[in-house]
């Protein structure tokens, strides 16, 4: 995958370890040091990535960018939309709201933190969420997420309504094959049939999420 890491130098803030642990397993693009608006808005325009991963510090209003400015959800929102960004990661401070932004403004899902997170702990959802995209889970945002999240409520995963509603079609078209598709080969069968268990797998874990149940 290609993730943009966002990770200005924060007074207090440690993100080297995290950096360092997304840096190992995917196609990294990071902004470090002093980093301002500009710079993040340049960086999604030039690349089309997978997630944009935000170490930081942040709040209900943005994230911390340097100078004391803030990066907030319309702007947020709008650099993924510039080469249609499709997921979000954000490993800073109550930045629930700006995940729920985000989902409701084109973004298809949005991983934040909930509450205030201590510094020495904030690597390791980030750990446990990379590596099972790197191992298996490389298109599946909410199993990766599940399997990564301690269900401690520290944690949440943010999904477009539209999106929901994309995988349910799919989920139900993949359970009928169509009349027109003729007699299917034991290959065609075999992609058809693995189509059609990951999307419905897929469509059970969320709701069971956002039911609470996992």
């Amino acid at each position: 995958m290609r993730v943009l890491i966002v990770a200005p130098d924060q007074g207090g803030l440690n993100t080297i370890p995290e950096v360092r642990l997304i840096q190992t397993w995917h196609h990294t693009s990071t902004l470090n040091g002093t980093v301002t608006a500009e710079d993040v808005y340049q960086a999604a325009r030039e690349t089309r990535f997978d997630i944009i991963h935000f170490a930081t510090h942040g709040g209900p209003d943005g994230v911390a960018l340097s100078g004391g400015s803030l990066l907030t959800a319309e702007d947020i929102a709008q650099v993924a939309r510039l080469k249609e960004t499709p997921e979000l990661f954000f490993n800073a401070c109550s930045t629930g709201k700006l995940a729920a932004y985000a989902v409701r403004h084109g973004v298809r899902t949005a991983i934040c933190a909930e509450v205030d997170i201590l510094d020495n702990q904030a690597w390791k959802l980030p750990l446990a969420f990379y590596s099972t995209r790197r191992n298996g889970h490389a298109g599946d945002p909410i199993g990766a997420y599940i399997m990564a999240d301690s269900g401690d409520g520290d944690y949440s995963l943010h999904a477009s309504p539209d999106w929901i509603r994309d995988l349910e079609r799919r989920a139900a078209t993949a359970s009928v094959i169509p009349h027109a598709a003729g007699v299917l080969t034991r290959r065609e069968a075999l992609v058809w049939s693995a189509g059609m268990t990951g999307a419905m797998m897929l469509l059970i874990l969320l709701i069971l999420r956002l039911a609470g149940v996992l």
